[in-house]
């Protein structure tokens, strides 16, 4: 009887062990058939979207190419039409002058058009993008890519000025270390050469950085990389402490400034008196005279702290122990920085203060709801003819774009006027 019991239970255990999986197995194959199924539908679905989306960018490129070739050749169109204006305006008369100024003003117009079509197409970098990144397209294809990269070059130099201003702090009250020294001006060097490519790529995308401001960023530079191969020294030792608090004010400054400034785009911006890919600054501009002339003393009092530091290497460098290059360097670098920075400041206080009440033509607004850029497919889906009178794709008859400009130009000048009182 035992016998009977175990031959029994090993034949159990044979058909659990080995007949009990195949079952298994064959209900999780019917389980998993429609999940394979969905897959490979997907798997067709994502190979005919891959071979569309190919198509799509070779057919963008070839687009590309012929706008950029339909760009270069209205330029040269332009370029003769306002040569040949300029020669007939010697000999018209009043007629004549009219339609030649009625002319001028369409082909201004043209151009901020042409500048708006520009900055959707690729560009080629700089020199110091070539050397830096190679032949690399650098142009973003929307506006949503172009803001996201404006809004992350802002943020940018907010963190790393508030991570200088503390670095900064604790270097002059808590730590003495060359060390540490050397980690803070790689810190400045990295920095300021971030901010060089990142505004060669602003640049090529539409942000307007002019004058001074154009090459503040790479005098910077310099600066920070001399100071960081300065030599452990009695000139360095003697510096050093008036170097500190001259980050730890300096780097206070450009972040609430940074604060205030984006703030101050974005309702500027808002109202069409800026570019979308306008930047801030570290210094001052003219669109600051509105929310920011409170920052000018403070400004001013880091510029003539730049002089000072100028003024105390000089003296530094004529010591006899004084043998390193790098004092005399750094004094006549914070000597450009400060006089730069301060004639730039003077210079656009001066303009903003004595200019003349001019006619200011501001294309932003128009531009930010233009409607010259309608198709006919576009016209037609929303109902409307593109010859009809109503229609945002007619082209204006001649004396109706006349006193639309008339218009525009009176109601320019009323803003300007009142603005200016």
């Amino acid at each position: 009887m035992l016998d009977f019991d175990l031959q029994l239970l090993t034949r159990r255990s044979l058909w659990v062990c080995c007949v009990c999986p195949a079952f298994h197995w064959f209900y999780d194959m019917e389980g998993l058939d429609p999940v394979l199924r969905q897959f490979y539908e997907q798997w067709k679905t994502l190979q005919t979207k891959y071979k569309s989306y190919m198509e799509s960018v070779e057919k963008t490129k070839d687009e590309q190419s012929a706008c950029l070739q339909s760009v270069k050749h209205c330029r040269s169109y332009m370029h003769f039409i306002s040569k040949e204006i300029q020669k007939l305006h010697k000999s018209a008369d009043a007629d004549l002058s009219k339609t030649l100024v009625s002319l001028q003003m369409d082909l201004e117009n043209k151009e901020s058009l042409l500048q708006d079509v520009e900055e959707v197409l690729p560009r080629q970098p700089g020199m110091y993008l070539r050397v830096v990144l190679g032949a690399l397209n650098i142009s973003f294809a929307n506006k949503q890519d172009k803001f996201a990269y404006k809004n992350d070059y802002e943020q940018f130099k907010i963190v790393v000025s508030a991570i200088s201003a503390v670095m900064a702090f604790l270097l002059s009250f808590v730590f003495k270390n060359r060390i540490m020294d050397a980690v803070f001006h790689f810190l400045l060097v990295w920095y300021y050469c971030t901010l060089t490519i990142r505004e060669r790529i602003l640049i090529a995308n539409g942000s307007r950085i002019k004058g001074w401001w154009n090459i503040y960023h790479f005098i910077a530079t310099a600066c920070a990389g001399i100071m960081l191969i300065w030599p452990c020294s009695q000139s360095y030792d003697e510096f050093r402490d008036q170097f500190m608090l001259y980050s730890l004010y300096l780097n206070g400054v450009h972040f609430i400034q940074y604060q205030y400034q984006v703030g101050c785009l974005y309702k500027l911006r808002a109202l069409g008196d800026r570019h979308p890919m306008d930047i801030t600054v570290d210094g001052f501009m003219s669109w600051m005279f509105r929310r920011l002339t409170f920052t000018l003393p403070f400004l001013f009092v880091a510029y003539g702290f730049e002089l000072y530091n100028a003024w105390r290497l000089y003296n530094i460098s004529t010591e006899p122990y004084c043998h390193e290059w790098q004092v005399l360097a750094v004094s006549i670098i914070y000597f450009v920085l400060a006089m730069g920075n301060i004639i730039t400041v003077c210079l656009v206080i001066r303009q903003k203060i004595f200019a003349r009440t001019r006619v200011v033509v501001r294309n932003r607004l128009r531009r930010k709801y233009s409607t010259a850029y309608y198709s006919g497919s576009e016209c037609s889906s929303s109902g409307r003819e593109p010859n009809s009178e109503k229609s945002p794709c007619a082209e204006p008859s001649g004396d109706t774009a006349n006193s639309n400009r008339n218009a525009v130009v009176d109601d320019q000048t009323n803003i300007s006027v009142s603005r200016s009182s």
